[in-house]
């Protein structure tokens, strides 16, 4: 069985219509995994279903479909688990070799109560170690760390894959306005206390606050492309894709890094548009706005400069040839391991 030969089964289950990043991404994977050449077909409960709030034209088959298949073979098919199913990999299609595509680390130990998940950490551990998971995928640098060096895995058995950004869909695109944009469905507390501390300060009073909530991907760009920074409240991320689309649109970074988002603040922090919040600190993005605020008044070109080239940074490092390249070389460590 050669490597082009192989058939990879990504599971995205249930069928869920809201918006939900790692459900695109998912999705990608599968994208990226066919450019290296394989074939990926992805796992739900109606063959026919599409989120409809990205595009996609990944194959797809019903999960009762699948589980009659009779064709499946260790030798040739290859399973890809979201972290949350990992309680399943023992019982999810015995025998086949697996992959975990772990996109928030902070997930890794479960979700919550009731989440499925054994209360003992060591139990958590147990699993990742099964002799039929031959690999992990993760999205981000720090939880490259956690998964490899945290929970000792090894370097060997865990390859971080670039997250794609739509960098044709999420770019600048014409003049920026006195605008900060957020997102108040994670941590929306803080959100919404930041905001009002926002628009109550005398110094801060000229900003447009713009929630993006519920919105089609095309309008969540449109706002980003008109905002000139953007208040990040999502932790713990496994990525912040929030984060990469605003820096993509030219936008400042003031926010939670979520950890995962720790690479797209410190890109940020490079070229003096992004201030790291730590989590619960509503002061720390007033500082962070002040400050823009203050570039903005000081030298409005040097700004702008520096927000395109933080976009040129942001929409290079994580755009889909990226993201397959970096796929192709996880292919070749994992491979490896699986059965002839």
């Amino acid at each position: 069985m050669t490597a082009a030969h192989r058939r990879y089964w990504l599971a995205l289950h249930p069928d869920i219509s809201k918006p939900i990043g790692g459900a695109k991404q998912m999705h990608r994977l599968a994208e990226a995994l066919s450019a290296c050449g394989r074939e990926a077909i992805i796992i739900q409960q109606d063959a026919s279903f599409h989120p409809g709030w990205f595009h996609s034209s990944v194959a797809t088959i019903a999960l009762d479909v699948w589980k009659q298949r009779g064709d499946l073979s260790p030798g040739r098919d290859v399973l890809i688990l979201p972290e949350t199913f990992l309680p399943a990999l023992p019982r999810y299609a015995p025998g086949l070799p697996k992959l975990v595509f772990n996109q928030n680390g902070a997930y890794t130990f479960g979700l919550g109560p009731g989440d499925g998940f054994p209360a003992k950490p060591e139990a958590i551990l147990e699993l990742y170690r099964k002799p039929e998971l031959v690999h992990v995928l993760c999205v981000s640098e720090h939880d490259q760390a956690l998964l490899s060096q945290g929970l000792g895995l090894g370097s060997e058995r865990v390859s971080r894959v670039i997250n794609a950004v739509e960098v044709d869909r999420f770019r600048p695109k014409g003049s920026k306005r006195l605008q900060l944009a957020y997102m108040p469905r994670k941590n929306q507390r803080d959100a919404v206390i930041t905001a009002a501390l926002i628009q109550q300060h005398p110094a801060l009073r000229r900003w447009k606050l713009v929630p993006i909530h519920k919105r089609p991907q095309e309008e969540v760009a449109s706002i980003l492309q008109a905002s000139l920074g953007f208040l990040a409240f999502g932790h713990p991320e496994g990525f912040g894709l929030p984060l990469a689309e605003a820096a993509a649109c030219g936008c400042a970074l003031i926010g939670y890094s979520g950890l995962g988002g720790r690479e797209l603040i410190q890109a940020a922090q490079a070229l003096q548009v992004g201030w790291n919040v730590d989590v619960g600190d509503w002061q720390g993005f007033l500082h962070g706005v002040m400050q823009l605020q203050d570039q903005l008044d000081d030298n409005a070109q040097s700004l702008s400069q520096r927000l395109q080239q933080l976009s040129q940074t942001i929409r290079t490092r994580y755009s889909f040839p990226a993201m397959v390249e970096s796929v192709r070389a996880a292919l070749r460590q994992w491979e490896a391991q699986l059965p002839q």
